[in-house]
């Protein structure tokens, strides 16, 4: 299959058949592996076989002494740490891949909000022109032409509103053409920022299930090591861990704007669809 080139595609707005496929399929496979990991794995609780493991090392460290109290009160251990890395590790990864996999949607998601504040700007044009039009044609209705001088009001009137619905025929049927497609253009962007949201909830889930399974590991090894520390009596009866996820912010940083305005795009365009209804 051929190589999928991101920037590339976004520099000429134009992606082949075979790119689109490669990319779909990419995404779905991703997207397959985001949802197993709430469930699978690291997401789990503490296996049995696991929970061994983790009472040995922290018997193990505990006679030697380890966790060891650092210049801050806290108490480490290269248990812990290791731990706490892997976290860190798999945060950065999963955020790092997430925003790999959705490159051309960010880049989708800002053309389409263009796409809107045009299709937007045409129909009001258009709406304008039919105003103009229509308010020209209403002022004639009553207006008399050559040899219609022995026709009622009536009659008059009803020739002038088919002359000016024919002439407005066309006016309509434009405005009715770029509604339409300003309808498929905003489904089209609701559905994508809508996916992007799904994603950043989806691995914002893994990333938090996966830091309450450390937690719980860490849980079960200090448990073990308070029993064979011989500082056990100085030492907190929970550790005290900080486990920042700085992923997150640092991978969401570069399209935070641009979300933050999707955002706003669509809470409007779900406003607008309310108040279609209701009226």
């Amino acid at each position: 299959m051929k190589k999928f080139n991101t920037k590339h595609a976004i520099k000429n707005n134009f992606v082949s058949t075979e790119e689109r496929e490669g990319v779909l399929i990419n995404r779905v496979k991703l997207s397959k592996q985001r949802h197993k990991k709430l469930d699978k794995g690291k997401g789990k609780k503490v296996g049995f076989i696991e929970s061994i493991v983790l009472k040995i090392a922290g018997y193990c460290d505990g006679r030697k002494g380890l966790p060891r109290q650092t210049d801050d009160n806290a108490w480490y251990s290269p248990f812990m740490s290791r731990d706490v890395n892997s976290y860190e590790e798999f945060c950065s990864h999963i955020w790092g891949s997430l925003q790999i996999e959705n490159e051309v949607a960010y880049a989708r998601l800002e053309e389409l909000m263009d796409k809107i504040l045009q299709e937007r700007g045409l129909i009001n044009t258009a709406k304008s022109k039919l105003e103009i039009a229509y308010n020209f044609e209403k002022e004639l209705e009553l207006s008399r032409k050559k040899g219609e001088d022995k026709l009622t009001d009536a009659q008059i009137y009803a020739r002038r509103k088919a002359e000016k619905d024919k002439k407005l025929v066309a006016l309509k049927k434009n405005v009715a053409r770029l509604e339409q497609e300003l309808k498929e253009v905003e489904d089209t962007f609701s559905e994508l920022h809508s996916k992007l949201v799904e994603d950043d909830n989806t691995t914002r889930l893994i990333c938090y299930r996966v830091k309450n399974h450390i937690l719980m590991r860490i849980d079960i090894y200090w448990n073990s090591v308070l029993r064979h520390h011989p500082d056990n009596a100085c030492m907190p009866v929970l550790p005290i861990l900080e486990i920042k996820d700085d992923a997150e912010e640092v991978y969401l940083r570069q399209h935070k704007e641009l979300m933050k305005r999707a955002t706003t795009f669509h809470d409007l365009i779900q406003d607008e669809a309310t108040k279609k209804e209701v009226a």
